[in-house]
């Protein structure tokens, strides 16, 4: 699998999924960045099995409506950064060719922790004030 065809491949699994607005899960005055870091908190072990899980299988286990909103926001950093390392011409990120699980576990879980939970989360902060309506934007 090249860098493009795993953006390619994490973007129908997220297209496929349907999470619920973040601000359903927030708490009376939480502002959206700590909703989202207490829901990565609770959500990111058994999230990083079912990514491994999935990886091997192809198949997403039963996640909960907490797993399935924080899987949404690993699979859009997967996306990016699987397209950006498309794009990179020094060879410096190859592809492991015939090793789909490992890019699709590095994408997802060990990229994840550092720099896309960082990330993710200042985007929050920075952006998202107030909850809006759509997971896509929260």
């Amino acid at each position: 699998m090249t860098w493009r065809e795993l953006s390619d491949f994490l973007n129908l699994q997220r297209l496929a999924m349907v999470p619920r607005p973040i601000s359903e899960f927030a708490r009376i005055g939480e502002k959206a960045a700590d909703t989202f870091e207490r829901l990565e908190k609770g959500t990111r072990e058994s999230l990083g099995e079912a990514v491994r899980r999935f990886a091997t299988t192809k198949n997403w286990p039963a996640l909960s409506d907490e797993q399935t909103v924080m899987l949404y926001f690993r699979l859009s950093y997967g996306v990016d950064l699987a397209m950006a390392l498309s794009t990179c011409t020094t060879n410096l990120f190859p592809a492991l060719e015939n090793r789909d699980s490992e890019m699709i576990q590095w994408a997802l879980n060990e990229a994840w922790d550092y720099p896309g939970l960082p990330h993710t989360l200042r985007v929050f902060s920075e952006k998202r004030d107030a909850f809006g309506n759509d997971p896509k934007r929260n």
